[in-house]
């Protein structure tokens, strides 16, 4: 296929972003302790950081070119992608310090899942730099040089992760697809078949998966699967439009990767029937009614896009803009921008655009919480029973109370974790009423999150 008029392309088998684990559906009855604690994460940092530091005042060599391949062990795959869910916001420097950890702080199924982390991230800035080369008459020289200035950049922590071929291996990568892509100019390839290359390169790298099967959400064969892989042929095909359009407007490409992650998510949970709503049953260990909203940023692309009509024409799944512009639903578990959303309904649909192209060029991650969304808690109050469930970390267990009243938890029913990013500041504990899978009764669980 022929990707020629494209700003990007690459060859390089680099992962595709990081698959994102449904906060819906937890194992209850898995108790590895691979499990990270949002609150004792910074503390096992602090410690394997000390360690890091011991292994230099001493002098002693980092082991080289560790690869995941001598880590990992079939029956860690599971652990591995748990892993990989709880550090999906970690900076590189904060997986470096996990993935050469020189003591037992973190375990190896969670340093693989950090050094897979930290090469995905890798991978998307070179495929950057591998962007903005092309736009060089002389091409391989320029990325020669945007790659050395990025390797410079590199910590100590992080050469150790690296092969020693790093360098080579990037710049032949490079210089073959560059060929690749003159040989393919040659082939006259249709535009659309163009873009859906590098669809397939930027999701994918370059290797397009079959279409999963969405009825089975969070099953264990599907826990350590992208969330891409569930994106249907029509999805795959509207995502293509888009980068069509994003490489013709100098748009980055992560807003469309972050709103593909969405739709997969979305997909991957039988089109969010498997998802719960925060807002139908949590409350706080004082008894108060907690609400999930959208920020007032968001919350105005919302009502644009309700209020302007361009969804009726847009090529946006109608079910999924639905689900993610419901608070409940989407304020909590979003990845991409409702701005960009609105965008490409609004051009989809060929109506003008409210907002230039201009302002999706660089794509920023929220700073915090508050960024993304908003808790709120109801003035009334109820008196909190004695919950029939109770669990920790992702842990469930049956009270003395929920056994008699006749409450259990079936190893292969959906798990019950609220749909919520926890903040310790907002929370400690938080209480849920939700129906038990086997007698369809309400039962109370209480959930605590580790300080």
């Amino acid at each position: 296929m022929d990707i020629s008029d494209t700003r990007w392309h690459t060859k390089t088998k680099a992962s595709s972003a990081t698959s994102y684990r449904s906060n819906a559906t937890i194992s209850h009855k898995d108790t590895r302790n691979t499990q990270v604690s949002v609150s004792s994460l910074a503390v096992r940092l602090k410690e394997a950081q000390h360690a890091i530091d011991a292994v230099r005042l001493t002098q002693q060599p980092f082991p080289q070119n560790k690869s995941a391949s001598t880590w990992q062990a079939q029956n860690q795959q599971v652990a591995i992608g748990s892993a990989k869910f709880e550090f999906e916001q970690l900076s590189k420097s904060q997986l470096e310090t996990i993935a050469m950890d020189p003591s037992n702080t973190f375990s190896e199924a969670e340093k693989v899942a950090a050094y897979e982390q930290w090469h995905a991230l890798d991978q998307r800035t070179l495929s950057e730099l591998k962007r903005h080369s092309l736009k060089d008459d002389n091409a391989a020289a320029s990325f020669a040089t945007a790659l050395n200035t990025h390797y410079q950049a590199f910590s100590d922590l992080a050469k150790a992760m690296l092969p020693g071929n790093y360098m080579s291996q990037a710049q032949s990568h490079f210089e073959s697809a560059i060929q690749d892509m003159s040989l393919s100019a040659q082939a006259k390839g249709s535009e659309s078949e163009q873009y859906y290359a590098l669809m397939v390169a930027d999701l994918f790298g370059g290797n397009e998966p079959k279409i999963q099967n969405s009825a089975q959400g969070m099953s264990l064969n599907n826990l350590e699967r992208s969330n891409y892989e569930f994106l249907t042929q029509k999805d795959r095909n509207v995502l293509a439009d888009m980068y069509q359009y994003a490489d013709q407007n100098d748009i980055d490409f992560t807003y469309i990767k972050k709103l593909a992650s969405d739709l997969g998510n979305y997909r991957r949970h039988d089109d969010g029937k498997l998802l719960g709503n925060f807002n139908e049953g949590h409350y706080n260990a004082d008894g108060h009614q907690l609400t999930v909203g959208f920020t007032q940023k968001d919350q105005a692309s919302i009502d644009r896009l309700a209020n302007s009509g361009a969804l009726s024409d847009s090529a946006l799944d109608k079910g999924f803009v639905s689900f993610i512009t419901q608070p409940g639903l989407g304020a909590l578990s979003h990845r991409g921008s409702y701005q960009f959303l609105t965008h490409m309904a609004e051009v989809t649909a060929g109506m003008p655009a409210s907002d230039s192209p201009a302002q999706f060029k660089t794509f920023t991650e929220a700073n915090s919480t508050s960024e993304r969304y908003i808790i709120s808690h109801s003035e009334e109050r109820i008196s909190l029973p004695e919950p029939d469930v109770s669990c920790k970390n992702g842990v469930c267990e049956v009270t003395e109370k929920g056994r008699k009243n006749g409450v259990t938890l079936a190893q292969d029913s959906p798990g019950f974790a609220p749909p919520v990013e926890p903040d310790l500041a907002q929370f400690d504990t938080l209480y849920q009423l939700k129906n038990d899978p086997e007698t369809r009764n309400s039962a109370w669980f209480e959930w605590f999150f580790e300080k």
